[in-house]
């Protein structure tokens, strides 16, 4: 087997592969600085390169299920980078949204731009959501928030990058199948951290799928020392460091409230809301008593109630913000979703949250609420409400849907913010107004004599 200069140096020892190094001319290094079999582990390889971890080379479908900071996206890039040396005419990029397509897949740090040495840059033009290969290769741009744009494209390649964060996971993904149509030899990389999602264990499951598993540990040699100490040991030994380190996927807590499929079988899609049913919708936020890096974020999710008492919960807006600015994110779904008000939790911030939000909209209706009973208490009803099948959530509201299904009254887990924006939503919406309805029908009635 005849192989490069940049293979046969990687399977040198390291001091006479360091004592060459020195020696090679600025032409050589760079050429071998955008060489991925050299500086690639074997677990980043597709399946059936010489060194990759998988030898099987009738995939079609290549999973990489790895935790936080693997290089899963500079896997994909690389990915696609060979694709295009191999001929690949039309490749489709999707990502969770427009941003992390732009940010993380193109122009990131390890996007696919950086992939390619000067020489071959490719090309980007942002406002047609294309990108020019120097072979004529194109690969089209979508957001998995915008499904129907898959409708229609076709591609013999395809690149989806965290599709266990896709909000609307199952039409995106049947789209994009669709239009998965050209050439004789079609391949696809999905690079993700797993979730218990039906759609990737379907993936997972068809016999053209090789799947990767690798941890945040494969690379902790290109990880900061800091990053490490502060978050690793955060989340080291819990079930979300099991999932997002590990990479495992993981059930819903034995002693959760909430079950995936029990959110799952009521979902909707953003088409399927009728407007007109509406009769009430409110944003509910649940405030952090500090906006540190390390603290806990700001629950805000906007959620309606329709003639039919079901509720619809339609966004998760919750941020790691300021006062103001969480302030500013539920003034602006208030105005947006021309709420009827907004309900906030005081225990925490008492007067100031009010003042905060009048601070940015003195107009705005608004309600506080304070919690006089545990979250437990306050949670089972509107878990009792998903049960019956009576909330509806629009696409996959993946953190806020993770933080439902891990939280149980028992475990021993940070402030479950989106969570608890949720209850008090809905309880807004639905629990209160069924209480108060119910405590008058058993009231009994007040006779008031003349004499």
């Amino acid at each position: 087997m005849t192989y490069s200069v940049a293979e046969s140096l990687a399977r040198l020892p390291v001091s006479k592969r360091e004592q060459i190094l020195k020696a090679i001319k600025p032409k050589q290094a760079e050429e071998l600085l955008y060489d991925w079999r050299f500086w690639a582990r074997p677990a980043q390889l597709p399946p059936g390169s010489d060194d990759a971890a998988d030898a099987r080379k009738d995939w079609r479908i290549w999973v990489v299920l790895a935790g936080r900071g693997f290089g899963k996206t500079r896997c994909g890039g690389e990915t696609v980078r060979q694709w295009v040396e191999q001929g690949a005419k039309r490749i489709h990029l999707v990502g969770p949204t427009a941003a992390d397509v732009r940010n993380v897949m193109v122009l990131g740090e390890s996007g696919l731009l950086n992939c390619f040495p000067r020489h071959q840059r490719p090309e980007y033009e942002p406002s047609k959501r294309l990108i020019k290969f120097h072979t004529g290769a194109v690969a089209e741009l979508f957001s998995a928030d915008e499904p129907e744009r898959l409708r229609g494209p076709q591609c013999s390649h395809f690149a989806a990058d965290e599709v266990a964060a896709w909000r609307y996971l199952r039409e995106a993904w049947d789209n994009l199948q669709f239009g998965w149509r050209l050439g004789d030899d079609p391949r696809g990389i999905i690079t993700t951290t797993p979730k218990p999602l039906a759609v990737l264990k379907e993936i997972l499951a068809e016999p053209h799928t090789v799947v990767t598993r690798a941890t945040t540990y494969d690379n902790r040699a290109n990880l900061s020392v800091a990053f490490f100490d502060s978050i690793i040991k955060r989340y080291e030994g819990t079930r979300l460091g099991r999932q997002e380190l590990m990479a495992e996927i993981l059930e819903d807590h034995p002693g959760a409230l909430w079950k995936q499929q029990q959110i799952d079988a009521a979902r909707i899609g953003s088409h399927d809301v009728d407007w007109t049913a509406i009769i009430r919708i409110v944003v509910a936020i649940d405030p952090a008593v500090s906006h540190e890096e390390d603290s806990a974020e700001t629950g805000i999710v906007v959620a309606a109630l329709t003639r039919a008492n079901h509720v619809i919960v339609l966004d998760d807006l919750s941020c790691r913000e300021t006062p103001l600015g969480w302030a500013r994110v539920a003034v602006t779904a208030y105005r947006t979703q021309r709420a009827d008000r907004i309900v906030g939790e005081v225990n925490n911030g008492g007067d100031l949250v009010e003042a905060n939000i009048r601070a940015v909209a003195p107009e705005v209706a608004f309600r506080a609420v304070r919690a006089s009973r545990g979250k437990a208490v306050r949670a089972e009803p509107v878990a009792a409400l998903y049960e019956q099948g009576r909330v509806h959530h629009v696409g996959r509201l993946a953190e806020l849907e993770q933080q439902m299904c891990e939280w149980a009254p028992d475990a021993d887990m940070r402030s479950p913010d989106r969570m608890d924006a949720l209850v008090w939503a809905v309880t807004d919406l639905v629990v209160e107004p069924e209480e108060r309805t119910v405590a008058m029908a058993f009231m009994e009635p007040v006779v008031i004599s003349r004499y």
